[in-house]
């Protein structure tokens, strides 16, 4: 039972650190495609983004082991889709700032 609500927590902090990354990442892109680029407000952005990445790492690491081998590709794959929408901040502070 308490590997059940371990999971089940874990799950709750994971949804709550994907939805906090893609509202960074939202702005992010709003940022970019802005004509008018503050390179600071850029630089935040990209730097939030990394400070919100780390602990949704943590928590997948976790959840990890939890999963059942079927559910394993598709969790697998969506934690893949977080780690590009980050990747995507890094090459951004390296192309713009």
């Amino acid at each position: 039972m308490a590997e059940a609500q371990t999971f089940e927590l874990l799950k709750k902090k994971r949804k709550s650190f994907r939805t906090a990354v893609t509202k960074v990442v939202n702005e992010l892109e709003a940022e970019l495609s802005n004509s008018d680029l503050n390179v600071d407000r850029l630089s935040e952005l990209v730097e939030t983004l990394s400070i919100k990445f780390e602990p949704l790492t943590l928590v997948d690491q976790q959840l990890e082991p939890l999963f059942k081998p079927e559910q394993f590709d598709g969790e697998f794959e969506i934690t893949e889709e977080y780690r590009e929408k980050c990747y995507f901040g890094s090459f951004v502070r390296k192309r713009r700032l």
